[in-house]
């Protein structure tokens, strides 16, 4: 007797052209995310809507509990793909073993002065935090 499996689909599976490929940077890969450094997250996108995966098998328990985050500034083209402003923030989740991108618009110029501001005022503090 041999095993097998059925597999029944939910739904017709679909061609995606557009994807990106992005290595975290060490810092994130290995100090918040939990996995080792140059890991790869790929992004696909669709009309309104960014995905990405990555493996996760060999995050920490650790990081698995804490839930990592990370901000990363949309590549132009990936917005355009999706049907972003360009300048548009992405943001990655990791939770429960899955990604979860989260789009954000982009800062205006206020925001962007304002953060600029208190990173040369208190650059020094954040960077002993």
């Amino acid at each position: 007797m041999s095993l097998s499996t059925a597999l029944t689909l939910t739904e017709t599976p679909q061609r995606i052209d557009q994807a990106w490929i992005a290595a975290m940077p060490k810092e994130i890969a290995e100090d918040l995310f939990g996995v080792p450094a140059g890991s790869l997250v790929t992004l696909f996108a669709r009309p309104g809507k960014i995905t990405a995966l990555m493996n996760l098998a060999v995050q920490t328990e650790e990081a698995r509990q804490r839930e990592p985050g990370w901000f990363l500034e949309m590549p132009s083209d990936l917005a355009a793909a999706a049907g972003f402003a360009s300048g548009s923030l992405l943001t990655i989740y990791a939770k429960h073993g899955a990604l979860r991108v989260e789009v954000l618009p982009s800062p205006s110029p206020a925001i962007k002065s304002a953060v600029e501001r208190t990173l040369n005022q208190y650059g020094e503090a954040f960077e002993e935090l």
